[in-house]
């Protein structure tokens, strides 16, 4: 059950609990009284014959019953006590883990999730942690607590004939074998298991997410089949960790039982010789009676064990997993806004060539700079690696001078609004939404941002105004007022340098031509660079940088491109600059 990786993870999960030793210290003492009281019953019961049947002494009569019945008041009592602190326990256990889990998932690189499906994320914090807390409220308690017990009833059996307890003990090889096997079996079956649940949150949360799509298209035969699929998985490896475990228990119970009837019969051949009291059979036979069902729950708790480990295993690989580099230690309270690429080249970890090739680009200040290029070109890597959601493999980035990977990641992002092309928005108010990232919502400043980014218009018109609670990701709003919510939350931050990769694509018409009269105000004393989808957006830019293939292959304004009557032009005049 216990070999050296389930130790060690195990020992992992137990720090999670050491902050609560009075707790812990209760619950102990509520074991060690349930220990005690299984071989003080079998005692009581042997006095009972030899006293009340056979000796007929007239004060055991009042006095044995009463013995035993306060035994197992005592025994109800502790168990209450155990069961409620140890599940306090682990409930504490639990919220620590899931907190600390989600921490490092907020902290973790953006390659990590590109590698990874939220549904798999998501089933660690929900199904996984839930497996580990099972190990923690259960494990640790059954283990004890039927350890002890075999004990104490192992020093009575011994106490009583050691020579019949030799017999008992041939079997306890025997029951390791099995139990170690069972243990290895259900590991690899409840890794599969996490892995299982993963798939099948993630084919859930997809089909749920995109079910416009699934409509549309006719796909809820293909959705149903896939997590059909999932779903079947997860059953099979479910019914292996049951079958085990299932064949695991009644196979050691006929084994402890053949010892059982090898026991007995030896035992009435002692009383017979007069060798062993009639009361002292009726303890012995008790005590080994009683000894099998703390023998079965710790074979068991096996599988209770093996699903924690397998959970705890794929949890302890999130919370190992490097963070993003944040290395930097300057600080920059007031930046201008110039940027540099220094022969800038970046390459994603699972692809073949650089997307960014020695790129020479400066970014000038206080300036509006549009980036084009066809799809694939580097445009929107370009915006991230600004942001530090990725660091470039050679080369450097530097901020007025400074160079990127020099500056605390919080204080370079407190410079840096950021409006991406897949707009995220909250199952939360319209005010909060725009306020996103503040402490305090002041209502004027949310007011004057929402109609910077002309979205002040449709929410005078919601009945609950700012209040307005707009459904998962913004559902119960349009395209181009989720669109716009966003901006205004990225006018709110007020920041030196602005971002926008395609941020007016889920624009009509009416409504860019109102985010370009609010862009222009926007542009004052701010470094704004534009990945676009309209024409009329990138001709307005001070500069416009034109990429293909991850190269920088042209940059000016517009009319100086136009003049060159080369790429850009040729994006220009074929209308594929927003490809």
């Amino acid at each position: 059950m216990f070999d050296r990786q389930t130790l060690s993870l195990y020992g992992r999960l137990l720090r999670y609990i050491r902050n609560y030793k009075t707790a812990i210290f209760i619950t102990l003492i509520t074991i060690v009284v349930i220990a005690a009281m299984e071989p003080l019953s079998a005692i009581i019961l042997g006095n009972l014959v030899d006293e009340s049947l056979i000796e007929k002494d007239p004060n055991s009569f009042i006095l044995l019953p009463l013995q035993l019945a306060g035994v197992f008041v005592l025994k109800g009592i502790a168990e209450y006590f155990s069961k409620v602190m140890s599940t306090w326990i682990a409930q504490k256990a639990i919220l620590n883990i899931r907190s600390e889990l989600y921490r490092k998932m907020l902290y973790l690189p953006q390659a990590h999730y590109n590698e990874t499906s939220t549904g798999s994320m998501m089933s660690k914090i929900t199904y996984d942690v839930t497996q580990t807390g099972n190990a923690l409220s259960e494990a640790w308690i059954v283990i004890t607590r039927d350890s002890l017990t075999i004990l104490a009833l192992l020093a009575t059996l011994i106490y009583y004939s050691w020579q019949l307890t030799l017999v008992m003990l041939v079997i306890g090889p025997i029951v390791a074998f099995f139990i170690d096997r069972a243990g290895k079996l259900m590991r690899t079956s409840s890794t599969d298991m996490q892995d299982d649940m993963g798939q099948l949150t993630h084919r859930l949360e997809e089909g749920l997410k995109g079910y416009q799509d699934v409509k549309i298209y006719g796909s809820e035969t293909y959705e149903l089949d896939r997590f059909k699929t999932a779903a079947e998985s997860l059953r099979r490896n479910t019914m292996k960790v049951t079958k085990v475990s299932a064949l695991n228990v009644p196979l050691v119970q006929v084994i402890a039982a053949i010892a059982l009837s090898i026991v007995v019969y030896i035992a009435v051949q002692m009383v017979n010789a007069g060798t062993m009291t009639a009361g002292d059979l009726i303890t012995y036979v008790t005590a080994m009676g009683l000894i099998f069902e703390p023998i079965r729950r710790i074979t068991n708790i096996n599988a209770t064990v093996q699903k924690g480990m397998a959970a705890a295993k794929s949890i302890f690989a999130i919370l190992d997993a490097p963070s993003e580099d944040n290395n930097g230690t300057q600080t920059l309270k007031q930046i201008d806004g110039r940027i540099r690429f220094e022969k800038v080249s970046f390459t994603y970890p699972s692809a073949d060539k650089p997307t960014l090739t020695e790129l020479d680009l400066t970014i000038p200040a206080r300036k509006t700079t549009a980036l084009v290029g066809q799809s694939g070109s580097g445009k929107s890597t370009l915006a991230n690696l600004i942001a530090r959601f990725y660091t470039v493999t050679d080369g450097q980035i530097t901020l007025d001078d400074t160079p990127l990977n020099d500056i605390e990641l919080n204080n370079l992002r407190q410079h840096i609004a950021f409006v991406s092309q897949n707009v995220i928005l909250f199952n939360d108010t319209i005010a909060a939404n725009i306020a996103y990232g503040h402490d305090e919502f002041d209502e004027a400043a949310i007011i004057a941002a929402a109609k910077a980014a002309h979205a002040w218009e449709f929410i005078q018109t919601l009945p609950e105004g700012l209040d307005t609670t707009i459904g998962d990701n913004g559902a119960l709003l349009s395209g181009g007022q989720r669109q716009r919510i966003a901006i205004a939350r990225a006018f709110l931050k007020n920041a030196p340098i602005l971002i926008m990769d395609e941020a007016t694509s889920a624009l009509d018409n009416q409504s860019e031509k109102l985010i370009q009269d609010a862009m222009e105000t926007l542009r004052e004393n701010r470094t704004v660079i534009i990945i676009a989808h309209r024409l009329s957006t990138i001709e307005n830019a001070d500069n416009i940088v034109v990429l293909q293939d991850g190269v920088l292959q042209e940059q000016g304004s517009h009319d100086e491109l136009m003049a060159l009557n080369a790429i850009y032009y040729q994006l220009y005049t074929q209308g594929n600059l927003s490809e």
